[in-house]
């Protein structure tokens, strides 16, 4: 139902072209992951939206679990490192990857720059959006860090994909990731 909401909001408030895989397989999921990198140019943006299981290794390593994975065998699962070289190698020039699984803090790197709007000039504002717009990015949100996360909360949503959704929602105007 998260991946669900999530598609709806997009389509219906931001005009995406979404396309949703519920219980996903393996096979599923790296293909999809695929086709996008074939098919987006280098003026194209995407955003990615994984709401399922997570798990991590002894070695600290984070992976997507898909419906046809096997407990305890992570060469079922998806490791994030192969994600993030998946879309570090599409030619699409703005990638967000929002995360809602446990361990999912292992897709992320580093912290992403930010620039509070409220407190800045109008002008060193739009200078800041222009340079982000027009540079590349690959951006990871995600619901927590090295730790499980609830995949229960509000509803039929996950407390992440609630918040998630109702920004979505509730905004506006632009609306950084970080934000």
């Amino acid at each position: 139902s998260d991946a669900t909401a999530v598609a709806n909001v997009l389509r219906s408030r931001y005009g995406y072209d979404a396309t949703v895989l519920l219980n996903a397989s393996r096979l599923e999921m790296l293909s999809a992951l695929n086709d996008m990198r074939e098919k987006l140019g280098a003026n194209d943006n995407l955003l990615i939206y994984y709401a399922g299981h997570g798990e991590i290794d002894a070695a600290g390593k984070g992976y997507w679990i898909p419906s046809d994975a096997v407990a305890g065998n992570s060469k079922t699962w998806i490791s994030n490192a192969v994600i993030s070289d998946m879309l570090n190698a599409m030619p699409a020039k703005h990638v967000l990857t929002v995360v809602d699984s446990c361990y999912s803090g292992t897709m992320t790197r580093a912290s992403s720059p930010s620039f509070d709007a409220a407190s800045m000039p109008a002008d060193k504002w739009a200078t800041w959006v222009k340079t982000m717009a027009n540079g590349r990015s690959r951006t990871a949100l995600t619901s927590g860090g090295l730790q499980p996360v609830p995949d229960v909360g509000a509803g039929n949503h996950s407390y992440f994909a609630r918040a998630f959704v109702n920004a979505l929602q509730d905004n506006n105007k632009l609306l950084e990731a970080g934000r």
